[in-house]
This record gives structure tokens, C-alpha cells and sequence, in this order.
């Protein structure tokens, strides 16, 4: 009677294993040579995503559903989204996702000349488990 019960356990267990995982998306961020100079102390890299559908792109004005934001980064500089940094609590964090980065030296997320910003171009949208994306900041917001 104790394996049959194990075996039910073990068998609900792996039918649901997805319910016991944090969706995520998570790579690099690195700074174009020559940028190194706008970097100061102070600073903050936000690193967000937004829902992605057939007609948004990383540049349009869509409002982030997830966001990170690190003080003070230093480059390269590793991260992960996962469901833990969505804005609105109870919301879904599910895919495809654009993932944009942005560098601000004031620390304002929102997008002010002095800021740096870029996505991946190999992945301008994304599944979640995509663990290598590789994002340069390089594009200085005038």
C-alpha cells in the first residue's frame, strides 16, 4: 500500500514539476567600449521586460510588466527576471518577452539624455528560460 501511495505521489509530483518552477530570462549586459566614462557613482542599471506580441518591437512604448534595477553595476553585469519582479503583484510573468537595459546615471528609470540603453539583436523577443541573452549598452539616449 506505501509504494502504491509513493507511486501516485512521485507521478503527481513530475506531472506538475512546471508548477514548482520560477519562469525566468536572464543573461549579460556589457557596456560599448568607450561608454566606461559615463558610468558614475550613483548610477542604477534597470533591466526590464515587456510583453511581446506581432506588432511591438524592444523600442516602442510599451509598459514594462517585469523590472530589476542594480545600483551602482559594474559591467559585465549578470541578471535574471523571474516572476518575483513583476510590477503588479499577482500578474503573470509569461512570454515572449522583449528585454531591454538600460544604464541611467541619475538613477531615474525613465528614459533622460546621459542614459544608455540597448537589447540583444540576436533576441529582440524572447521565450522565458532563455538564460543567454547578451545585451549591450549601446545607445546614448540624447
Amino acid at each position: 500500500m506505501k509504494n502504491i501511495f509513493l507511486a501516485v505521489v512521485v507521478s503527481v509530483l513530475a506531472t506538475n514539476a512546471g508548477a514548482f518552477t520560477d519562469p525566468k530570462v536572464g543573461g549579460m549586459v556589457t557596456l560599448k567600449k568607450g561608454l566606461e566614462k559615463k558610468l558614475v557613482k550613483g548610477g542604477a542599471l534597470f533591466i526590464y521586460a515587456k510583453q511581446a506580441g506581432p506588432d511591438t518591437g524592444p523600442n516602442d512604448r510599451t509598459p514594462p510588466v517585469a523590472v530589476i534595477k542594480i545600483e551602482n553595476p559594474t559591467f559585465p553585469q549578470a541578471f535574471v527576471i523571474t516572476q518575483k519582479n513583476v510590477m503588479i503583484p499577482g500578474a503573470d510573468f509569461k512570454g515572449p518577452v522583449h528585454v531591454i537595459a538600460r544604464y541611467s546615471p541619475i538613477g531615474d528609470a525613465m528614459a533622460k539624455p546621459g542614459s544608455i540603453q540597448g537589447f540583444d539583436p540576436k533576441y529582440p523577443s524572447t521565450d522565458l528560460g532563455n538564460k543567454n541573452l547578451n545585451i549591450e549598452l549601446n545607445t546614448e539616449i540624447k
